[in-house]
């Protein structure tokens, strides 16, 4: 199992760094008129002021990939000494590399913009000019590549979903049912994703109006053609969980480890072509023979897009083209994003509160005052001895198909709330490996436990069987 994380965490951080390197390389380059995300005029494109800090913010940007490679590998190899602790780095690892590339890119850009600030080189007739392609603008919601194709893949969705209704009494179905919830989710952002490209991608380049059609319908291809192959990577993981599960009858671990890997696939599936999509998209310009220049860096000094001029809530990201940015003074864009925020923020906290009980999980069996208490990493049961109706040392945890509700399940323990085909729900406070496994049966709940404590299961089960007899006896 720690192995199969290793690889399947380091394989995800390195082609994430491997993208983010080729998704960014461009901008530290004189590139449409731009570098660093700042316009600058053609002829101080080769200034040493402006070479020399492009330049310096690459080696910086380079820097920080090789940094944050030896931290991912490092995170990674802590799976083989506490997967928990691994967890809990990588979520910090992973929440400040997203936190440090928006620092950076935003702070090479304002170093770049003062640049220009200082040369004087802000060219105020063209900071406020707004064109338009009645041509393009004409072709709003067109597109090579139709939005609908996305209705297929949520109906099969749904349709796989379909024969878990009425298996709602098995063990599987709420693990089941987070799958389908996730991908139908992630299929129907993909859908309002391809929607929103075919309509606002509306650009104008170059006075040429045919240039900007074709510039634009390319965009929306290679955009769209990247959340289709998103949605229905993301659609073949649930499908494939589905149809296993119902053939076999149980959510074996093959099948989740398998579901895992489609859906990674699915999460950088699409990245690639968006890339091309760049890459086209610069092609079709490098040879513009009539380009529209327009100075609107002002409203993207801060290193974030701020034009209450501009009725958009997403715009094309200037340091990230493939990507969008809120426009910040839209009432709407300043919602989301602090929403966003709390949501992040909030995820984190609470993955924390989660997983930290787990750094050691202990099994603690006591008894008093006629009560048996267990409990491990933040679960626990307080039973009254009088109510146990069934108590049974059994040789090992019954094969019963048991799958996760609530808690943890790794190599090492099975801590939580859990379903069994035969026995329903139950609260398992299990180390794995270890014999024998207690059974206690309530009216209203059955746990099975056991300890890492020589005798400590014998002695636990001879006073829970002394009590149902002297319980039965005085009846």
């Amino acid at each position: 199992m720690e192995i199969f994380m290793f690889i399947m965490f380091m394989s995800t951080n390195l082609f994430m760094i491997l993208i983010l390197k080729y998704s960014c390389d461009g901008n530290y380059h004189y590139n449409n008129g731009m570098i660093l995300g700042v316009h600058i005029p053609s002829e101080h494109s080769g200034d040493e002021a402006v070479i020399s800090l492009a330049q310096k913010e690459y080696k910086d940007f380079k820097r920080f990939l090789i940094i944050n490679i030896i931290l991912s590998t490092a995170s990674c190899l802590l799976i083989f000494l506490n997967m928990i602790i691994s967890l809990f780095v990588y979520i910090i690892w992973i929440l400040g590399f997203c936190a440090a590339i928006s620092i950076l890119s935003v702070s090479s850009h304002r170093r770049m913009y003062s640049v220009k600030e200082k040369n004087g080189w802000i060219i105020e007739s063209q900071k406020k000019k707004v064109f338009i392609d009645t041509r393009v603008s004409a072709e709003a919601g067109k597109s090579e590549l139709s939005y609908r194709y996305h209705i297929a893949i949520i109906i099969a969705e749904i349709a796989c979903f379909l024969p878990f209704i009425s298996r709602r009494a098995y063990g599987y179905f709420e693990t089941i049912a987070i799958f389908f919830v996730c991908s139908l989710l992630i299929s129907a952002v993909s859908w309002l994703m391809h929607i929103y490209v075919n309509h606002n991608e509306r650009t104008v380049y170059s006075e040429n109006s045919e240039l900007n059609r074709i510039v634009n319908r390319t965009v929306k291809c290679y955009k769209g053609a990247s959340m289709l192959v998103l949605s229905a990577s993301n659609a073949a993981a649930w499908i494939y969980a589905a149809i296993a599960v119902l053939i076999s009858r149980r959510l074996t671990g093959t099948t989740v480890c398998v579901y895992i890997l489609i859906e990674l696939f699915a999460a950088f599936a699409f990245i690639p072509i968006l890339i091309a999509g760049i890459r086209r998209k610069s092609e079709l310009l490098s040879a513009n023979p009539a380009p529209i220049y327009v100075d609107d860096d002002e409203y993207w000094k801060s290193g974030f897009y701020y034009n209450p001029d501009d009725p958009h809530m997403l715009v094309p990201n200037r340091l990230q083209s493939s990507n969008y940015a809120f426009n910040y003074a839209n009432r709407g864009a300043r919602i989301i994003a602090a929403g966003l925020t709390v949501f992040i923020a909030a995820s984190f906290i609470f993955t924390i509160a989660v997983l930290v009980p787990f750094v050691n999980v202990k099994v603690d069996i006591r008894t008093d005052n006629s009560r048996l208490h267990v409990d491990a990493a933040g679960y626990s049961s307080d039973i009254d001895m009088n109510s146990i109706t069934d108590v049974q040392i059994l040789n090992e945890l019954p094969d019963d198909g048991f799958s996760k509700i609530n808690g943890g399940a790794t190599d090492t323990y099975l801590v939580g709330r859990f379903k069994g085909n035969t026995y329903g729900y139950c609260n398992l406070y299990i180390y794995t490996g270890h014999t024998p496994v207690l059974m206690v049966k309530t009216d209203g709940e059955t746990v099975f436990f056991n300890s890492d404590v020589d005798g400590k299961l014998q002695e636990i089960y001879d006073e829970l069987l002394h009590n149902m007899q002297s319980s039965s006896q005085f009846r």
